[in-house]
């Protein structure tokens, strides 16, 4: 079974290339609780890279009795295995500051034999309250076998593309429903808004996709979201 992994990233003003929430699928209940990070491990984050689950919970774990077997999928903020969150990492600050094209729309494919390869594409999330007025993601998913991943790719383009596109057509419904509240200012403050607002004075701030999209359940749907894709690629 090859080595999968489903990855959601941000590039953190704060923290940099981050990761937020990744996915893996295990063959046994013994190993899928070695993948789970205790609270103790929880690390030094903003809201922009956090990962906010519901009850202040640190891993989602699902259990399926199938007929090939047991199959535990698990959520988690980094990969518990060092080998394995160093590899991320690199792939992850890859995807988001060096592995470039020029349509952010398709999909991209690079890696290499020492820390795996993965299918990624970039995509971007308005809020006035980031940089440039939109923060930027990555979602992948990452493998240690080159051939598997890439005979895979109509499905994971094909599960990439729907997830982005229902991320962003929440977060612009949120980023509607808040412009749509009365606003009481004066036009020297509105003035005082935008002047502030381009100078990344105060009014950079992190914010977490839970905030951004108004859905408190976000990663848990991530979590269910990436169970399928894992089930219909491994």
């Amino acid at each position: 079974m090859s080595n999968f992994i489903v990855c959601l990233a941000h590039f953190c003003e704060l923290h940099g290339p981050s990761t937020i929430i990744c996915t893996q699928m295990t063959s046994s209940e013994d190993r899928a609780q070695q993948q789970l990070l205790s609270s103790s491990s929880r690390p030094q984050t903003c809201a922009s890279c956090s990962l906010m689950l519901p009850s202040g919970a640190m891993n989602l774990v699902t259990k399926e009795n199938g007929g090939d077997g047991a199959k535990c999928f698990v959520s988690t903020h980094y990969p518990s295995l060092q080998q394995r969150y160093a590899a991320l990492t690199k792939l992850v600050m890859k995807s988001l500051s060096v592995e470039t094209t020029t349509d952010i729309s398709k999909p991209v494919f690079f890696g290499d034999a020492v820390n795996g390869y993965c299918v990624t594409k970039i995509f971007r999330a308005v809020d006035a309250n980031a940089r440039g007025s939109e923060r930027k993601y990555s979602l992948m998913v990452a493998s240690d076998s080159e051939n598997d991943l890439l005979s895979q790719w109509n499905t994971i383009t094909m599960y990439l593309s729907e997830l982005i596109a229902l991320i962003q057509k929440s977060v612009e419904t949120a980023a509607e429903g808040a412009s749509a509240e009365p606003l009481q200012k004066s036009a020297s403050s509105n003035s005082v808004f935008d002047n502030e607002r381009y100078l990344r004075r105060s009014m950079i701030k992190p914010r977490s996709l839970v905030e951004l999209t108004g859905d408190r359940d976000l990663f848990v749907k991530f979590h269910l979201w990436a169970l399928e894709l894992l089930k219909d690629i491994s």
